[in-house]
């Protein structure tokens, strides 16, 4: 697990002094800190920083070829690196030591730019060839690493990082007023946007190929998930599906698990953690040492749950309290995440990280991705339920259904009435977003208040929030119309929010403290296993996950395995919105500060913090309110980091 960055040339103009390349290279040394190596040649200049996993001796980067002048740096794993090892050695190819990284300049010497699609992991890497004078960009299938891309007119600029590309000193960032839309609905820039304008992501399961010679760039996608029409669904059993699941599941974990470091699990106490921390028992022999986080405020606590679990696999838990302390990580987060966050996760993920990485575990292995693969939201049953009763001789009763069903709960007062107002306009919905109502929808129209005044300064025009994000069309499968509802969903969501906020928050919170946290979850071939389901064994009536509950009734506790989902939330009012942030709220929520940033109406903002104090927090304004702060509070960090005061090579101290 690394992290690196490179420049290449596009015309005449030399390449700039070594010394930019080491900067960009120091802004992410987080994310390796054992090792770290450069290749200043005459049209490109690489760099790599090294956290050892696999041949931990050995493996240094750039990784070289054997017959054609490459020099690949990477980030990743590969979890089929030996089988292709021994196929590359059967071909002629010799390696220097046993690290994964190597067999990629290799595989490019022998499939040509291909070869992508026989790599399975998580990875993103940037190739190299002199001869050619080529660049090949690639990241792996669900986009579980990162990579991003900058152009000027004179060079082509990437890193693992955003803020490596700002570090070179040669773009001038600027907020991106298009994903400041999305940030106020969908609560994440729309892929390939990210926070800065000109800086764009590499699509996950995408390569992008530079040529010197013609200045061209071809994108190129090389997988897609390959969901089935309605109807078309396997034949299978339950019994037999669950057997199939918890196999593949326990060979994906097995997978996992090749490491010459220590590697532990996180532990929730929720479903899919706990299947991953079975699983290694299962398939080593022993149980885990795994991590937990646990909160003073007992509805966000789930430590006893964890507990319970970690007593069933005789395993060694570790846990990490948070408590209101944790809001004076927010600088610090955002500098991390390069994103500012509604819901703050990745300051827990980011204690958690550093108790795994103070024991001794560098490696671990997560329940990330199953809520994606199997659509195990509370939006997805809330979805089903609203096709249900959209049928003919229902809707008249829609209403009386929800108001009941929803006070069981505790939904914030509001929340029904926002819900049953937004299915009114199923049609135009649908008719808006390439044919699908999005699962998400409800909450994206529920977090931007007053969106056009708050984002309307200098008199630009906010995106209305009922609209698609620009560019949001495109992530949209053609054929979406064909698949079943649910799978249509899941699509969505494994286009969008699954690599543009999930992973995101997962790479950088465990990069930041020098952790690779592996996804069993979302190995290819197991995303894949799944999407070929019947629809009714992942949400079953309106339990969701079903297939996965019934493939754990032998492996875990039942109360575990029965369990609903518990989402996983950090306290906003407590750890932000308190007499204790006072100096941080007045730092970034001022007027003069709001004004000197530009992006915000300071009165309006002013407001919100006035009707903050009154506002009961079982209202739905209540939580708008928050949920709008505290995304200001993040932009405005974000801003004053990289923009004002250009702090792109350390964090806050």
């Amino acid at each position: 697990m690394c992290g690196f960055v490179g420049i290449v040339r596009r015309g005449d103009r030399p390449l700039p002094s070594p010394s930019v390349i080491r900067r960009m290279m120091s802004s992410i040394d987080h994310r390796g800190p054992d090792d770290g190596g450069e290749y200043l040649g005459d049209w490109t200049h690489l760099g790599a920083v090294r956290l050892a996993v696999i041949d931990v001796k050995s493996g240094q980067q750039p990784v070289l070829g054997c017959r054609l002048p490459i020099r690949v740096v990477y980030n990743g794993e590969v979890y089929n690196h030996y089988s292709l090892r021994q196929r590359l050695r059967h071909e002629g190819h010799s390696f220097p030591s046993n690290c994964d990284s190597e067999v990629i300049p290799h595989l490019y010497e022998e499939y040509g730019s291909s070869f992508v699609e026989m790599v399975r992991g998580m990875f993103a890497f940037a190739l190299w060839d002199d001869g050619e004078r080529r660049l090949l960009l690639a990241r792996d299938r669900l986009g579980i690493k990162p990579l991003f891309i900058a152009e000027t007119s004179d060079y082509l600029l990437f890193g693992s990082e955003i803020k490596a590309l700002i570090a070179s000193g040669l773009i001038e960032p600027e907020i991106d007023r298009d994903s400041l839309d999305d940030l106020f609905s969908l609560s994440y820039p729309c892929p390939p946007r990210t926070m800065f304008k000109g800086i764009r992501e590499l699509l996950p399961a995408h390569t992008l190929e530079f040529q010197v010679a013609t200045g061209k760039s071809f994108l190129r996608r090389y997988w897609q998930c390959p969901f089935v029409p309605a109807g078309d669904h396997r034949r299978v059993s339950t019994r037999q599906a669950s057997d199939e699941l918890l196999s593949l599941l326990k060979l994906r974990v097995y997978d996992h698990l090749i490491s010459d470091v220590p590697v532990g699990t996180y532990l929730s106490g929720g479903l899919d953690s706990s299947v991953i921390s079975s699983l290694y028992r299962e398939v080593t022999g022993d149980a885990p040492t795994s991590f937990s986080v646990s909160f003073d405020i007992a509805k966000y606590d789930e430590l006893e749950s964890a507990r319970e679990v970690s007593a069933y696999l005789g395993s060694m838990n570790h846990a990490i309290q948070c408590d209101s302390s944790m809001g004076d990580e927010l600088e610090r987060m955002i500098w991390h995440t390069e994103l500012p966050l509604q819901f703050p996760l990745a300051i827990p993920l980011m204690e958690l990280a550093g108790l795994a990485r103070s024991r001794g575990f560098p490696v671990v292995l997560t329940g990330e991705g199953a809520d994606e693969i199997f659509g195990g939201y509370d939006c997805f049953r809330a979805d089903k339920m609203r096709r249900v009763l959209d049928k003919p001789g229902l809707r008249s009763v829609r209403a009386k259904v929800y108001k009941n069903l929803y006070k069981w709960h505790d939904l914030p007062d509001g929340t029904v009435q926002k819900m049953l107002d937004n299915h009114e306009r199923v049609n135009e919905v649908r008719s808006a977003f390439n044919g699908i109502y999005p699962p998400w929808y409800d909450m994206w129209t529920t977090i931007g208040l007053d969106r056009e005044k708050l984002l309307g300064v200098d008199s630009r025009s906010a995106r209305p929030v009922w609209d698609p994000p620009v560019g949001f069309e495109k992530l949209i499968p053609n054929d979406m119309d064909r698949l079943d509802p649910h799978d249509a969903g899941i699509a969505l969501e494994m286009a969008t929010r699954l690599p543009a906020w999930i992973l995101l928050i997962g790479d950088r919170a465990s990069m930041a403290r020098g952790v690779e946290a592996r996804v069993p979850f979302l190995d290819h071939e197991l995303v894949e296993y799944v999407a070929a389901l019947p629809p009714a064994l992942k949400l079953k009536g309106f339990q969701e996950k079903s297939i996965l509950r019934r493939a754990a009734k032998d492996i875990l506790p039942r109360r575990t395995v029965g369990r609903p989902k518990q989402p996983f939330f950090t306290p906003i009012k407590e750890w932000f919105f308190n007499e204790e942030k006072s100096e941080l709220l007045e730092k970034y929520l001022s007027k003069d500060a709001l004004t000197t940033a530009g992006l915000f109406d300071p009165d309006l903002v002013s407001s919100y913090r006035v009707a903050l104090r009154s506002i009961p927090d079982h209202m739905l304004l209540r939580h708008q309110l928050e949920w709008t702060l505290i995304l200001v509070l993040g932009t405005q960090i974000l801003h004053r980091q990289f923009i004002q005061e250009r702090c792109s090579v350390g964090p806050p101290v």
